[in-house]
């Protein structure tokens, strides 16, 4: 793999502070921005694998660079490393397309790893290797499970519901897990029926619901944030679901809580 070649993109108040990327300087051609301008202008300059944004208390200027960074430069993963961390924020970096987001301290060599394999993946999309998936997939089941009665391994179930419980608040395809599972669409949707009484896509809808209750309980979140958080994209579907699973909207389930 080539040295991954990183901009960042300083908008620290507090310069004095510990730079949590400098370790990686021994390890990738690391370039510095200190401040918001001329970013589009050293992005095509140095044309970096990867970009990182780096905080200590995030004002609405400093973000808003971030976002129009990402819709300028769509393929190039951006990182964000902050020292101020709340639920809204964290909300508002997935809604940005942040790939990953860290609070600080940082774990250097989680960061550096990170780095390493969206580098990859960039080159393997340049280079027309859009099969391969750098980023390994969380094995769902072990290779070692015995067949059940539909002459596939032993309960997926509960490795699928793990998966669900970790990444609820992501785009699941059925597809995917089945593959992950090294089972046929088909053979999936007819075994997580069999084990779990109802359809998979019945079973992730009803826990991002339970989810989105959560939320409406105890943040003071906006429906419309609370709906991106537990994973639904489309606002009226949410709110549908919702009332179906409620009896209520989610502004008047909240309101009769409240």
């Amino acid at each position: 793999m080539n040295i991954p070649i990183l901009l960042r993109i300083d908008l620290r108040e507090d310069k004095s502070n510990l730079n949590e990327c400098a370790e990686l300087s021994s390890r990738c051609h690391l370039n510095l921005l200190d401040g918001i301008d001329p970013i589009a202008k050293k992005i095509k300059t140095l044309a970096p694998d990867v970009i990182f944004f780096e905080f200590d208390y995030p004002d609405f200027r400093s973000l808003k660079a971030l976002e129009q960074t990402k819709k300028e430069f769509p393929s190039i993963p951006i990182l964000m490393l902050t020292e101020h961390h709340n639920e809204k924020l964290a909300i508002w970096a997935l809604r940005a397309r942040v790939w990953d987001y860290f609070v600080k301290p940082v774990d250097c060599e989680q960061l550096y790893n990170t780095v390493c394999k969206l580098t990859e993946l960039r080159s393997d999309r340049v280079h027309g290797d859009t099969r391969r998936n750098i980023v390994q997939p969380q094995q769902l089941i072990s290779h070692k499970c015995d067949t059940n009665l539909y002459g596939t391994r032993k309960s997926t179930t509960p490795h699928v519901i793990k998966y669900v419980e970790d990444h609820y608040h992501e785009k699941i395809y059925i597809s995917e897990l089945a593959e992950k599972c090294s089972i046929s669409r088909h053979q999936f949707s007819r075994v997580f029926k069999h084990e779990k009484g109802i359809t998979f896509r019945e079973y992730l809808v009803n826990y991002r619901l339970d989810k989105a209750r959560e939320l409406l309980d105890e943040s003071q979140l906006s429906v419309g944030d609370v709906s991106f958080a537990v994973g639904f994209f489309d606002h009226s579907y949410f709110t549908r679901m919702f009332k179906r699973y409620a009896g209520l909207s989610p502004s008047d389930y909240r309101l009769r809580k409240q």
